[in-house]
């Protein structure tokens, strides 16, 4: 059985907030790689209230602002490191849900 992993195929990025939020709740152990504008890249679990819309709903729509989701965080950092190189030594963890 092969188990390989392909960070651009299983890495989500939704440009709409209602198929966002449809994500994170529908993968509860799922993580999001916030990107942001100025700052480094910040590793989230799925059910943060830090990136939920719903309490934050300017986060999401903010210039310079993306969301990527999945279901590995391996997968994200895989991501981070091909799409932005500069970026990868400076993920950051959250430290309210600590993925």
């Amino acid at each position: 059985m092969n188990d390989s992993v392909d960070s651009f195929t299983d890495a989500a990025e939704f440009g709409d907030v209602a198929s966002y939020a449809w994500w994170r709740d529908s993968h509860p152990d799922g993580f999001v790689l916030a990107l942001r504008a100025r700052h480094p890249p910040l590793l989230h679990r799925s059910a943060c209230r830090d990136v939920d819309p719903d309490r934050h709903p300017g986060r999401f729509t903010a210039k310079g602002r993306r969301h990527l989701c999945s279901e590995r965080k391996s997968v994200l950092r895989e991501w981070l490191i091909r799409e932005l190189p500069d970026e990868n030594s400076l993920l950051a963890r959250c430290p309210k849900c600590e993925p």
